[in-house]
């Protein structure tokens, strides 16, 4: 007889996913008594699977085992290098395979991983490794060619990936590094609440600032996404299904970003799913992908599941064995979703709402409850997740309410790097304050209506306003600016900027589009600029009225298209 168990054997004493609290940073949490101790853990639980592919990159197969050999070797070649617990190194490079060896290789021997932002520039890059103080870097050759005109200033060790290019000193190659570590062998002793990575976000300062997580933070945002799979399960009486084919995820959005690593790779070495990385997103290649590697799951940023379904190939394809289609990092939109369910008819389409300090777990919304509440990012995610709406004087809003949407749990982020004052603000008792704003319904569905902070989302990549503004000014013909997000169908939003040249000045918008090409990363260029000689529309107080302004350009472009 099949024995369906119940939400409290789950969470109870015995149970899968008991639970227990412990205290984290001074504030009581709840955790899983049974989670892994810290990532080395995790991985090595891995090899239960050990002949089952993990890792497929274009022609590349790599098995479970496999991949924890070049793992192991990773780790050597780190210890050989002289780097010890604690230290930080970086990883700057595409979705390769080495990326992965790396982040796995750093974070088994206690390091703590820096995943640096692939699409930034050389300056920006610089900025990344002087502001974490990491002194190893695994770069590919983009990457390298980026940080070639910097190298001689750096004291850093930079590890090639897929290249022959070796400007610049201290530059090892891929296989030199691994020979460098034959026979080196350590086990430090890593314990759950020691640092594990830092993932660079764009918010509402001028530089991006480095998100600190442990190794139990990350750890249970992964488990946590599992338990609430299981409770629901649970409450709607059905067992778990049985395993016909190994399970496959395609990773189509970069492992820097906590989607691609906490939501799609990572989470796979816990069922011993399959990853398909592909070197660069493509509608067309991924629908190929999902049919020779007979995917069961796809997740990305909203933009990519629309431009899937939107395929004219789509119903060309085998897409039978596809059972989800997600997307996260950004609002997943009611369009997107129902096109989603009615291009998929036996795939569930499904949104979430997290941030890179929550490390990619908080709130869900899926299949009947996508369909009937769509405008909805969902409900959190039990047991671990716990979101209320605070009124800015500390109060939790009433059901209805709008204020600042804050979310508690142990996968939150342990401090921004050397940012102390803006860890106080966004980290306060166990709680972080999203900068988002929004209110609960009655049935305990969160619905996002705006946001405190100045940011823009432009297909899943945060940008800083203040940081385009920066750049913006350091143009000795601009008098004056103003950047902020314009919607867009394809990406959510884009970014555009209002413009006063300096009397006497010429300046067009191809020119303020390439200047700040030079100093940050393609996806923050403006992709609209207005210009003019007269000063910026101000509020009565003198403040850059921005609403305005930008209110006056959606008018103005209203019926143009302004896709990126």
């Amino acid at each position: 007889m099949e024995y369906t168990p119940t939400v409290e054997d789950l969470l109870g004493p015995g149970g899968e996913y008991e639970m227990q609290e412990v205290s984290i940073n001074g504030v009581q949490m709840p955790v899983f008594k049974n989670a892994p101790k810290h990532l080395r853990e995790l991985y090595q639980a891995s090899l239960e699977h050990a002949n089952d592919t993990f890792f497929v990159y274009e022609d590349e197969r790599y098995t479970f085992a496999e991949a924890w050999r070049l793992v192991e070797r990773t780790m050597a070649g780190l210890h050989a290098l002289g780097l010890r617990p604690g230290d930080r190194v970086g990883i700057s490079m595409r979705n390769y395979p080495e990326w992965v060896w790396a982040y796995m290789g750093i974070t088994s021997m206690g390091a703590v991983a820096v995943a640096m932002n692939a699409w930034w520039t050389g300056e920006e890059m610089v900025y990344g490794i002087d502001d974490s103080g990491l002194t190893t870097l695994f770069v590919d050759r983009e990457r390298l060619e980026s940080l070639s005109p910097y190298l001689n200033d750096l004291d850093l060790h930079v590890i090639a990936v897929r290249t022959r290019h070796s400007a610049g000193r201290g530059v090892l190659s891929w296989d030199k590094f691994l020979e460098g570590g034959a026979g080196v062998s350590q086990t430090p002793n890593i314990q759950p609440d020691d640092p594990a990575m830092l993932l660079y976000t764009s918010g509402s300062t001028s530089r991006p600032k480095g998100v600190l997580s442990s190794h139990r933070a990350v750890i249970h945002s992964l488990l946590g996404w599992e338990a609430s799979a299981a409770i629901s399960r649970a409450e709607a009486g059905r067992r778990q299904r049985p395993r016909e084919r190994q399970p496959c995820m395609i990773i189509t959005v970069p492992l820097f970003h906590v989607t691609g690593l906490n939501g799609q790779l990572l989470p796979s070495l816990r069922n011993g799913r399959k990853v398909v990385a592909m070197h660069k997103w493509d509608a067309e290649k991924a629908l190929a992908i999902i049919e020779r590697e007979k995917v069961t799951h796809f997740s990305g940023v909203p933009t990519m599941a629309y431009e899937l379904v939107n395929s004219p190939n789509y119903d060309k394809y085998d897409l039978s064995t596809l059972r989800s289609i997600g997307g996260g990092g950004a609002a997943m939109t009611p369009k997107h979703s129902r096109r989603i369910e009615e291009k998929s008819r036996n795939t569930r389409a499904s949104a979430a709402y997290a941030m890179t300090e929550t490390n990619g777990l908080g709130a869900s919304n899926a299949g009947e409850n996508l369909r009937t509440k769509p405008d909805s990012c969902g409900r959190p995610l039990r047991p671990l997740v716990q979101i209320r709406i605070d009124d800015g004087a500390g109060n939790e809003c009433p059901q209805g309410l709008s204020g600042e949407i804050c979310i508690k749990g142990p996968m939150n982020f342990s401090r921004y790097w050397n940012k102390p004052d803006d860890t106080a603000k966004t980290l306060r008792d166990g709680w972080i304050y999203t900068g988002d704003l929004g209110h609960v319904d009655s049935e305990g569905f969160v619905f996002i209506t705006g946001r405190a902070k100045e940011m823009i989302i432009r297909g899943g990549e945060n940008i800083g306003c203040s940081e385009v503004e920066s750049a913006l000014y350091e143009n000795p013909k601009v008098a004056e600016c103003v950047v902020f997000g314009l919607p867009d169908e394809r990406l959510g939003e884009i970014v555009a900027a209002a413009v006063m040249v300096k009397e006497g000045e010429i300046l067009t918008s191809g020119d303020v589009q390439s200047h700040v090409a030079d100093r940050l990363a393609r996806f923050k260029v403006p992709a609209y600029v207005h210009i003019q000689d007269t000063h910026l529309e101000r509020t009565a107080s003198g403040k850059i009225y921005k609403k305005g302004i930008r209110e006056a350009m959606i008018k103005h472009l209203s019926g143009a298209d302004t896709a990126a």
